[in-house]
């Protein structure tokens, strides 16, 4: 369950990040590269999770 928690951390952050970042800008960049932006979060998730285990040992 830890693995997978993670990288859904990660792209909450990210989406909630580029949510904000579209509601109070007038910054057109984040419609063109949201999905690459959501898979970035997904790998600095799986990241985190990594830093996690070798934090732990």
């Amino acid at each position: 369950m830890k693995k997978k928690l993670f990288p859904a951390i990660g792209i909450v952050i990210v989406t909630l990040i580029l949510l904000a970042i579209n509601e109070f800008t007038e910054a057109t960049f984040i419609k063109d590269y949201a999905l690459i932006f959501i898979i970035a979060g997904m790998f600095f998730g799986l990241w985190l999770a990594k830093f996690s285990n070798n934090a732990k040992e």
